[in-house]
């Protein structure tokens, strides 16, 4: 997580912060789950926005940037991913609720009703769906392709 690392918690300092990180003999840097979650003080690990990365680190050119700069360096960039729920806040969520339950509709092309194992947290990914298959693989390819 990008803050935890540095004072300035943003993907510019991080960037002027790479050669620092390369002479220490590093080779690829993981960074917690960077789409946009709810608030600004989490580990991105609350998932609500899958496509848009997360305004609290700068610009998307900003991270762009980073990626870039890291790979001029021969430094592998390595995206953690929360692909198993997403909160009430997400579109993929609010497109079919249930305000009376306050949990996806039963209707929901992404999401279990209730959770098929007794670790969830937020709104459980239904992966036997083909729109979650497809939300899945739409998520990989705009991460490894578009940045």
């Amino acid at each position: 997580m990008v803050k935890r690392f540095l004072a300035t918690s943003n993907w510019q300092t991080l960037t002027d912060t790479l050669d620092y990180i390369k002479n220490l003999g590093i080779n690829a840097i993981e960074v917690m789950p960077f789409n946009e979650f709810e608030g600004n003080n989490s580990w991105g690990y609350n998932p609500s926005f899958f496509f848009a990365p997360d305004k609290a680190y700068g610009t998307k050119n900003n991270l762009k940037k980073f990626i870039d700069e890291a790979h001029k360096r021969g430094m592998a960039v390595i995206m953690d991913a929360v692909l198993n729920h997403a909160t009430g806040t997400s579109p993929l969520a609010q497109l079919y609720w249930n305000a009376a339950t306050n949990q996806p509709a039963a209707g929901s092309p992404y999401f279990n009703v209730t959770a098929t194992h007794p670790f969830s947290v937020f709104n459980d990914f239904n992966h036997e769906s083909e729109a979650t298959k497809y939300h899945t693989a739409r998520y990989i390819r705009h991460w490894t392709n578009r940045i």
